[in-house]
């Protein structure tokens, strides 16, 4: 009796531990599938999860009913057809076996994944701060279609299948209101209110840009292994790891990590007793890890229905075969996603602390990675879905620009011409196509002209267009335009090697399209270190008396009958005494803000017989506008601050 009893025990062990897992299993959605989110309308549409394995599981939507099975490691994914547009307040049903999961308040319209490092990642709120403009925009900002669902920085050295639970739970799908608004990421803000506005169509934002960080940080190990294959002088995805590591050893952060397993196991004893921040917190070497933001936020995203994504990344480099490396990786992520999703990204600013130079000169101011930019939208071709948008007109004195508004402006308009059936919708400035040189000229063909080629002098005459002699250096080029095409020369010089266009920190802008945006910086022949850099010695537009730390200058839209500048101090307030020059062709000059004169000392002549005005100037005030007298009415009437 007591062996048929043990016997049944043995028997039932297996059964009792079998029932006990089915009951402790969770059945639940990707972190991402919430209440109030968006849709993508217009293609299949994956719905993904975890349950019990071998579990049918359905889901219902718009009408739609279909069926799946969670796989042997509890995996499961239906995918609806196409879905329509609609802003109509949904339910989505999910039944595994006897589990079922209700999301609400679901809309269909168009997704776009928000990715790259701090230009992209920057928040409303924070743009407020340094630039109180920005206030204004929260007043408009009702936008019960648009939400937004943003991943909080992780990064881990393996793919995760879902976004990390202790780190993201808190992430949610939200409407933009006056008070949401402020987390909203600023360019997807300004984009996303186009396009509703503009298509009526609900927008969902996938927040997941992180500050700082280098494109191989989002980039899969298969993607380094790849390029290293053919490109010898890279490294795969092991060296590259190692020697970000070796990077740690000799940083002295907060917590002190000397390796990513020392930060491995401080994570592991964090998550299991989670007081105080995460340790990855207070160290900003980790996110830059080969692969680690691709890993934690790309990948458990996967195969989220997209129309695309905005990027904008490219100071943090790395600046080696830039262009391959942007490339290989809009290609693993279609991959990835299984869509030849469209890939919209924004060239790199300037600088305007300083004026544009009056004399020939160069400086390769994020002129490369913005020419890696240039050749890989045109190595995708016509067809490739990916898009560059001009930026650097946009720049200030930082790093981190005021122009947002713009840039969404234009991103939208990319996706106007490209994605939305709007091909004659005008987003950017000329861009090279391709250069000849022919004798003693230049050939430059463009494209994105909308209208026609505008070429405007700047001050002085000043071309804006550098040409390069074999033997007799730099020269500002006479400028020829026909049709979509720029003609190049200068008498001096007979044997030109190279041209240039906006390669300077802060350039002279004189090339546009009729519909006002200007061109994209370039080298006729690309890739080509220039030989000598020209003067530096020539006198600036407008310059500090007492050039400190403190006060910047920003020198913005000079023209050939005027220019515009303002002096900030980032903490605080102050003033500083300002030396604006007089072109050599202006008779006089006249300097204005808000429409009224302002004081300037008397005129004056420097010992090169400059001509010159001094003035005390309040730091963070209002643009001055320094005009040619004869002039100013047109030059006043552009506002384009």
């Amino acid at each position: 009796m007591v062996k048929d009893v043990m016997r049944l025990l043995l028997w039932c062990l297996p059964l009792l531990s079998f029932l006990s897992l089915t009951e402790a299993a969770e059945f639940r959605l990707a972190r991402v599938f919430q209440d109030h989110m968006v849709l993508q309308r217009e293609k299949p549409v994956p719905v993904w999860g975890w349950a019990d394995p071998g579990t049918p599981v359905s889901a219902s939507f718009a009408g739609q009913e279909k069926t799946g099975k969670a796989d042997d490691k509890g995996y499961w994914r239906i995918t609806f057809d196409p879905l329509t547009t609609s802003a109509e307040s949904r339910e989505l049903k999910v039944t595994a076996g006897s589990q079922s999961l209700t999301l609400k308040d679901v809309l269909v319209g168009e997704v776009w994944l928000c990715a790259g490092q701090s230009n992209m990642a920057r928040p409303l709120r924070n743009c407020s701060f340094d630039y109180p403009f920005f206030k204004k925009y929260t007043e408009d900002a009702e936008y019960p279609q648009i939400r937004f669902f943003e991943c909080h920085t992780y990064i881990s050295d393996k793919p995760l299948e879902d976004l990390d639970p202790q780190m993201q739970g808190k992430s949610v799908w939200q409407a933009v209101n006056k008070t949401t608004s402020l987390d909203v990421m600023a360019i997807p803000f300004f984009f996303s209110k186009e396009l509703n506005k503009k298509l009526g169509v609900p927008v969902g934002l996938l927040q997941v840009a992180v500050s700082g960080t280098p494109l191989t940080t989002w980039m899969a190990a298969e993607t380094f292994d790849s390029l290293a294959a053919t490109f010898p002088e890279l490294p795969d995805y092991k060296k590259a790891f190692a020697a970000k590591d070796a990077d740690l050893a000799k940083v002295k952060g907060k917590q002190g990590f000397k390796s990513w397993a020392e930060f491995l196991a401080a994570e592991t004893a964090w998550k299991a007793n989670p007081t105080g921040p995460w340790p990855g917190a207070s160290n900003g070497v980790l996110p830059d890890y080969p692969g680690v933001l691709y890993n934690a936020l790309i990948h458990p995203l996967a195969p989220m229905a997209l129309r695309g994504v905005l990027w904008h990344q490219g100071e943090a480099g790395p600046g080696e075969k830039h262009k391959e490396r942007l490339m290989a990786n809009i290609a693993q992520w279609r991959k990835l996603y299984g869509q030849d999703f469209t890939f919209i990204w924004g060239a790199l600013t300037r600088k305007t602390q300083h004026a544009p130079p009056m004399e020939p000169s160069l400086e390769a101011f994020r002129g490369n990675i913005n020419e890696d930019f240039l050749l890989a939208s045109q190595a995708f071709g016509a067809e490739g879905h990916a898009v560059l948008v001009n930026f650097f007109d946009l720049g200030n004195t930082g790093t981190h620009w005021a122009r947002m508004e713009e840039a969404g402006h234009r991103m939208a308009g990319a996706a106007f011409a490209t994605v939305y059936g709007k091909p004659e919708t005008v987003f950017t400035g000329p861009e090279l196509v391709e250069a000849k040189i022919e004798g003693a000229k230049i050939r430059a063909k463009f494209r994105y002209v909308g209208g026609g080629l505008v070429y405007e002098p700047s001050v002085d005459g000043i071309s804006g267009f550098v040409i390069e002699d074999k033997g007799a250096g730099l020269h500002w080029a006479e400028v020829a335009i026909e049709g979509d095409t720029v003609v190049l020369s200068h008498p001096d010089v007979k044997n030109p090697v190279n041209a240039y266009y906006g390669w300077n920190a802060n350039p002279h802008e004189t090339l546009f399209n009729k519909e006002g945006y200007p061109a994209f910086p370039f080298r006729a022949v690309p890739r080509v270190m220039m030989g000598t850099k020209g003067s530096a010695g020539d006198t600036p537009l407008v310059e500090l008396v007492n050039p400190s730390d403190k006060a910047e200058l920003n020198v913005a839209h000079v023209r050939r009958h005027g220019y515009v500048f303002n002096v900030e101090i980032r903490k605080g307030s102050g003033s500083a005494t300002v030396r604006v020059h007089l072109p050599k062709e202006w008779k006089g000059v006249v300097i204005t803000s808000k429409g009224q004169p302002v004081a300037a000392g008397e005129l004056q002549t420097d010992a090169k017989g400059g001509r010159f005005r001094e003035m005390t100037v309040e730091a963070n005030g209002p643009w001055i506008i320094v005009a040619d007298p004869d002039n100013t009415p047109d030059f006043s009437n552009i506002d384009r601050f």
